[in-house]
């Protein structure tokens, strides 16, 4: 059995226990890049007061960020290519710091919509380097282990971003606690640049013939629209969520933050057995599943309220985020071992685009014309007929390969 320290004797891999140090240092760069992103979910309802602006406007603060966040994720293999991943770690965390504190400042829609793009492109340059460096600190036969204690991060984030709001909110203001998160966000850049270790390496630019071809890929097209759909049922449904416990159902801002935050205790273990689920049953019909049932589940939240409501609002993150084990096997498995990697970093910037920016938007849209909880309805339902739309079409694809082998049936 390998372990970590064979592993360094033979390949100069350090021990795993001497790389965690490192590990636990980038998951924080990760946590505070991620908070800067869903930072605005829960202060929506007070930003929405102060600057006097409707729904629409509150969901299209994630569609500006999500098209930074689309640019900067493609581009983010020509910097590193460049300058090295570590380079390329502090120039996102130190750039979105920076937009951070500016856009603290910011008085008009122009100003603030400008420091949301910047601060999305900022943040789409850290994961893909972050991951390399992951990988070239760690052992192989450790890479699951690694990127288990990175990925971490995200999930605190969801738990953690609406208890920081309430803090923000009693002791100060919104701007000033933005503020605060940017000033942090620089000084672990710099800290990162005087103590972070490996990332050294450079990356390579991506292959445009490769995403050419994935592009005209029926397949693919069907994996954006499903990781879309998955993607607004895990963020574009956290975004919007605050808006409407305080503006639908009559919640104060603490008790919409508290609840949201306590929602998403249980999605930590949740992947564990969606991953068990994929391996038992098929990656695929578990993903379509789960987009059904997290369509299905965002429906009430639309509709109902008290006790309903609470237990609509537990139950729908759990199984949405039940869909990306599966989903990333099935994406990955598009283009082989060779270029699965180059399916994903194709698929999840525009899938982060459209569930992430586009669907928040809608639903702010909606809710701007009729309801906010009609968005949430729409949104569902858009859920359940794409996962029932792509049953039927994988059950045709199978039966056209059995008929392919067994022409007589």
């Amino acid at each position: 059995m390998t372990t970590g320290t064979q592993a360094t004797e033979n390949g100069g891999y350090l021990p795993f226990r001497r790389v965690l140090p490192q590990l636990a240092f980038l998951s924080s760069l990760f946590l505070l890049n991620f908070l800067s992103r869903i930072i605005f979910s829960p202060l929506l309802p007070q930003i929405e007061r102060e600057l006097g602006f409707g729904h629409t406007v509150s969901g299209s603060f994630f569609l500006w960020i999500s098209a930074g966040y689309f640019l900067s994720v493609l581009s983010s293999g020509f910097v590193s290519a460049r300058i090295t991943f570590k380079r390329t770690i502090v120039l996102s965390i130190l750039a979105g710091g920076c937009a951070l504190v500016i856009l603290s400042h910011c008085q008009t829609m122009t100003g603030i919509r400008a420091a949301l793009f910047g601060l999305g492109l900022a943040s789409g340059l850290y994961l893909p380097a972050a991951l390399a460096t992951i990988t070239r600190m760690v052992v192989p036969a450790y890479w699951g282990r690694g990127i288990a204690v990175h990925e971490l991060a995200p999930n605190l984030g969801f738990i953690m971003a609406p208890l920081i709001c309430g803090v923000m909110v009693q002791w100060s203001t919104w701007r000033h606690g933005i503020e605060v998160i940017g000033f942090g966000l620089i000084a672990m850049a710099v800290l990162y640049s005087l103590k972070g270790r490996g990332g050294r390496d450079r990356g390579t630019p991506p292959d445009l013939t490769v995403f050419r071809d994935f592009l005209a890929m029926p397949q693919f097209w069907l994996m954006i629209l499903l990781f879309s759909l998955a993607i607004c049922s895990t963020m574009g449904v956290y975004a919007m969520l605050p808006l409407q416990l305080v503006t639908g159902q009559g919640m104060d801002a603490d008790s919409a933050n508290r609840l949201l935050s306590l929602s998403r205790l249980g999605t930590i273990i949740m992947p564990i057995p969606a991953g068990w689920l994929g391996d038992r049953y098929g990656n695929r019909p578990v993903m379509v599943a789960v987009v059904l049932l997290a369509g299905l589940l965002t429906i009430p939240l639309g509709l109902l309220s008290g006790a309903p409501l609470l237990v609509a609002v537990f139950l729908q993150p759990l199984i949405a985020v039940c869909f990306f084990p599966s989903g990333f096997a099935v994406l990955s498995s598009l283009g082989g071992k060779k270029l699965g990697a180059a399916a994903v970093s194709l698929c999840i910037p525009l899938a982060f685009l459209l569930g992430g920016g586009v669907m928040p938007t809608l639903i702010g849209g909606i809710g701007d014309r009729f309801n906010l909880g009609i968005g949430f309805v729409a949104a569902g339902l858009a859920m359940a007929i794409a996962a029932a739309l792509t049953a039927a079409i994988l059950r045709l694809e199978t039966r056209a390969r059995a008929t392919e082998h067994n022409p007589r049936s």
